[in-house]
């Protein structure tokens, strides 16, 4: 996902965050059977369930699917590492942070206020309003969101359905670039269980010239199938 350089600082990143070389080196031998820089990740439902760590499948951009093991959950944001050193920080399922990419966002305020938080509560009236910092220098961007509700959404895991609730997200700048700007809005999607509320799903784009993120959560799917299939309430 980067070059030698970034392998580097990406590492000294998460051997910071972990605080234990053994720790850090046990999640990169979790994700030996799952990692591949050519092919797509397809892991079978029992390897899923198996896996001592929650797994999640990314694609970022036109690249292979890879695995990212959870390496930890402090301070309400989940920290998931792949087997080449990123890493993407989420507050509740959105990207508040990422390491190890071409061009890493550093920072989101406000994210308190995300409506993806209880989706829920969404109605037309809902929006967003929030800071974002880059690495390249970009700092201080005002993105606004609003976003639209689809019930009744099917998706598709290990041969069973599950239904879901789409939530779709159209951002936009609402402040002055340092840069030409050719395109500034664009839309992110989440999708949640309909039955636990739980984000199984996303795609999510963090600025309108990124690479979008596709994002599976293979690990809570694994968990929702039984439930899927004999009609009982996943926790």
């Amino acid at each position: 996902m980067k070059t030698a350089i970034k392998q580097l600082i990406g590492g000294s990143i998460l051997l910071a965050l972990t605080g234990c070389a053994g720790t850090y080196h046990s999640y990169l031998d979790t994700l030996k059977l799952a990692f591949s820089s050519n092919d797509d990740v397809n892991l079978s439902l029992q390897q899923v369930k198996a896996a001592p760590s929650d797994l999640l499948y990314v694609r970022h951009g036109e690249r292979a699917v890879a695995a990212m093991a959870l390496l930890r959950l402090e301070a309400g944001q989940h920290k998931w590492v792949s087997a080449d050193n990123a890493l993407l920080i989420m507050e509740q399922g959105r990207v508040v942070r990422t390491a190890g990419f071409e061009n890493d966002l550093l920072y989101v305020s406000n994210t308190q206020n995300d409506q993806i938080r209880d989706y829920k509560t969404i109605n037309p009236a809902s929006e967003w309003l929030r800071l974002a910092d880059w690495q390249n220098g970009e700092y201080g961007y005002l993105i606004k969101s609003r976003f639209t509700v689809q019930a009744n959404q099917s998706l598709s895991f290990f041969g069973q359905s599950i239904n879901t609730t789409l939530i779709t997200e159209q951002l936009s700048y609402d402040s002055d670039s340092n840069f030409i700007r050719f395109d500034n809005s664009w839309h992110n999607s989440f999708w949640f269980d309909s039955a636990s509320g739980t984000l199984i799903k996303s795609v999510q784009q963090l600025s309108p010239v990124a690479e979008p993120f596709e994002m599976t959560y293979i690990s809570r799917i694994a968990r929702l199938l039984p439930a899927v299939t004999t009609g009982a309430s996943d926790e």
